[in-house]
């Protein structure tokens, strides 16, 4: 869906497989997506628009804001930022401004986007937070913050029962009518979307987020988790971004550092080839409606597409393309029958699939 606040559609091979089905301006910066943001700080602004790759962090909030009438900023000669109609006087985009890279980014820049993004949480969650008289109150009841009490902060409907809090790093957030169970164990910066769920022992390392109505469990260290996803039993991810409505089968587990310690060779849409990019630690890419069977076990800097089940007596290759039926061949899913499945996992959460995604997944299918 065309966003009128953007310059672009969002569609650059950078960010595959997370935008195969959505704008990069709908990925999350944080624990909640760019639009949302860029939509909250845009309200009284109406004729400014931006790139959906130009991230809501302070300083471009501030220089955006500042723009004058008829004036925008290029960068490599596209037009990132404006205010009004035509761009008449355009200026390169200001140093320091943070541009979103790529799709492994969004966990790279997890921590920051949570910071960016609390004060104007803090209005959208009703958050409070807690307060340093409250610290053996809040221990009679099993919550054990080691750190500063006011890094945590509750939405309205939070439910912690028996937890372990580390603030020492960043803010732990806990969004309406979300739960972390017994025994989880939480370091910040992390933040858990409005009714989520953290399953008992959950053991998660920030920097981390967790969108809406998700289930947790195992072990997590920087990922970012979009709306409706699970991995509900144990098993690791790090430095991973999981898409929408994804299941993660029990014991699932991705490596994230090559046994070498070297740099990582990533998967580009683009080139359809593996390139280093220079990180050393990269996990699991994975698109919208995926799924795994329990016990997978992923290499490092595995991409998986659009609607995959994933399963086999193989180790899954570092890229499964979209609509994958099994890593054993190269059979394609009956797409009639994977939307009916998608249809009915959509229905345990009480949503529907609306027409235009129907739509998106069949144009995607048929290319």
């Amino acid at each position: 869906m065309t966003d009128a606040r953007f310059l672009d559609n969002g569609d650059s091979a950078d960010f595959y497989p997370l935008n195969a089905l959505k704008g990069v301006q709908e990925l999350h910066f944080g624990v909640r997506t760019i639009a949302k943001q860029w939509q909250e700080v845009l309200r009284d602004n109406p004729h400014i628009r931006i790139h959906s790759r130009l991230l809501p962090t302070r300083q471009n909030v501030l220089a955006v804001l500042d723009l004058s009438d008829g004036e925008g900023w290029v960068r490599d000669g596209e037009l990132v930022a404006k205010r009004g109609g035509e761009a008449v006087n355009v200026k390169e985009l200001p140093e320091g401004a943070l541009w979103l890279k790529d799709a492994a980014h969004l966990f790279e820049l997890c921590g920051m986007g949570l910071n960016e993004d609390l004060e104007r949480l803090q209005l959208a969650w009703r958050l409070r937070p807690l307060q340093e008289e409250e610290r053996d109150a809040w221990q009679a009841q099993g919550v054990r913050v080691h750190g500063p009490m006011s890094n945590v902060w509750l939405a309205p409907g939070a439910v912690l029962r028996d937890v372990s809090f580390n603030t020492e790093q960043g803010p732990i957030v806990v969004g309406p009518d979300a739960e972390i169970m017994e025994g989880c164990r939480v370091r910040g910066p992390f933040a858990l979307g409005e009714g989520s769920q953290l399953r008992m022992g959950t053991l998660i390392y920030g920097a981390t987020t967790v969108g809406q109505g998700c289930k947790m469990g195992g072990e997590l260290s920087n990922v970012v988790v979009h709306d409706w996803s699970n991995k509900a039993h144990g098993g690791f991810l790090g430095n991973a971004v999981l898409g929408s409505w994804c299941n993660l089968g029990a014991e699932t587990t991705c490596s994230n550092l090559k046994n070498t310690y070297g740099v990582i060779a990533e998967w580009c849409e683009d080139s359809q080839s593996f390139e280093p990019k220079g990180r050393q630690f990269c996990g699991l890419l994975m698109g919208d409606h995926s799924k795994t069977a329990i016990h997978t076990a992923f290499s490092t800097a595995t991409v998986v597409g659009v609607m995959v089940n994933v399963f086999g007596e193989r180790t899954p290759p570092r890229h499964v393309r979209s609509f994958q039926w099994g890593v054993d061949g190269e059979v394609k899913i009956d797409l009639d029958k994977g939307l009916d499945v998608a249809r009915k996992v959509m229905a345990r959460r009480k949503q529907t699939m609306s027409a235009e995604e129907e739509h998106a997944i069949r144009a995607l299918f048929s290319k």
